[in-house]
């Protein structure tokens, strides 16, 4: 085992013990409670940044003000309430149940970070000196495997997406395109028509 195997583990073993002791319940709640945040920011920033910049006379200042209540707020709102409520699941005759579960979450959740780390640590080192560039405290670690491979299918899954998401645009520019393309040729068949019974018109004057 490696020093890197030592750090995996620690941080493993720390968020399943915090996970322990808080309960699956509150657990999840506070991982939803960044999900708070993440929608209140998405939905919220644009509506309350032009709340705020007649009274900040600027608009990146109140875009910083607006992002940093829209942030705050609700993810601590969120925190307060799964705290109450993981309190109150932890309390109950639930309560061994709920540790148990949040020990196993909280062990899921450490190695989702080390996951995360991992890909972002390699992915500096294989800029740099190439995937073989990688140290060995790393490459020999017996934990290495599993992370490399976990890495590696969220790398395929990131880029499935993004190539999706790429394709999709593509596709409804082509629609875009498509529609004002038959906008265009309906605009000039009706101009044809009227220009044509205006003719018919001015002849039938002219008889």
């Amino acid at each position: 085992m490696t020093g890197f195997d030592y750090v995996v583990f620690l941080i493993v073993a720390v968020c399943a013990i915090s996970g322990f002791f808080r309960g699956f319940v509150e657990e999840v709640l506070s991982l939803l409670a960044w999900c708070v945040g993440l929608l209140a920011v998405r939905y919220g920033h644009e509506p309350l940044t032009v709340l705020l910049t007649p009274h900040l006379e600027s608009e990146t200042g109140a875009g910083v003000l607006a992002f940093g209540i829209l942030t705050i707020a609700p993810y601590f709102a969120a925190k307060m309430l799964a705290a109450w409520v993981g309190s109150a699941s932890r309390s109950s005759v639930l309560g061994p149940i709920d540790r148990l579960l949040g020990f196993g979450f909280g062990a899921i959740k450490g190695f989702v970070i080390m996951v995360l780390g991992f890909s972002l640590l390699v992915f500096g080192y294989d800029i740099v000196w190439g995937e073989g560039g990688r140290p060995t405290w790393i490459s020999a670690a017996r934990t290495y495997p599993f992370l490399n491979a976990a890495s590696e299918e969220l790398m395929t899954m990131i880029d499935e997406r993004r190539e999706n998401a790429a394709k999709a645009a593509k596709k409804a520019d082509a629609d875009k395109d498509s529609e004002l393309e038959k906008a265009a040729k309906n605009a000039a068949k009706k101009a044809a028509r009227r220009e044509l019974q205006r003719r018919i018109s001015t002849a039938a004057e002219g008889e």
